[in-house]
């Protein structure tokens, strides 16, 4: 029972199988008899190491490990790179589509959508709420283009609230895959 816990937490599934896989290499270089070679190796490794040149060699090898890190993640960068930028549905550029008559444009940010905003659909500037109620009980905001005038009427609720559905209609359209069939709509 304690096997079972112990073997579905990660970290502990990995150190069972890397001491699995360490007895099992030991035992097929004990047989093959490769131990003679791996001492030798392992010997001249340590000679290296604690010899010196101009420049000790241990501070080399002490030097060289950023570098392999730099190398890493440059390495990992240029993947991650040529991987986005070889495939084009990527939901990263699902950045607009139509809802409750207007053009929505946002982007994202770790992770997250943000700058919604709302533009004309005729003519893609930006359309700013205008407050239409008398009553602060009772909001209501005006959405009409200042450039070619184009109208979708008032809507009750402040404009956050509109936002917030925007960004739920957002989420469902990733979520439920729509965004491909509605991509650059």
């Amino acid at each position: 029972m304690m096997l079972k816990k112990i073997w579905k937490d990660p970290v502990w599934s990995v150190v069972i199988s890397a001491g699995i896989l360490a007895l099992i290499a030991s035992v097929s270089a004990y047989f093959s008899g490769a131990w003679p070679s791996i001492k030798s190796a392992l010997t001249h490794a340590w000679l290296f190491i604690t010899s010196n040149s101009s420049v000790p060699n241990w501070l080399i090898g002490i030097m060289l490990v950023p570098c392999l890190l730099f190398g890493y993640v440059l390495l990992a960068g240029v993947k991650e790179w040529v991987i986005s930028s070889g495939s084009e549905a990527s939901f990263k550029n699902y950045t607009k589509d139509d809802f409750f008559g207007l053009r929505w444009m946002w982007r994202y940010s770790n992770g997250r959508i943000d700058n919604v905003h709302s533009l004309c659909p005729r003519c893609q500037y930006q359309i700013i709420p205008k407050g239409a109620s008398c009553y602060g009980a009772a909001p209501r905001y005006d959405y009409t283009c200042d450039d070619c005038g184009y109208s979708i009427g008032t809507i009750e609720g402040y404009p956050e609230d509109l936002t917030r559905k925007v960004e739920l209609k957002i989420q469902k359209a990733l979520r439920t895959g729509e965004w491909l069939d509605r991509q650059n709509a």
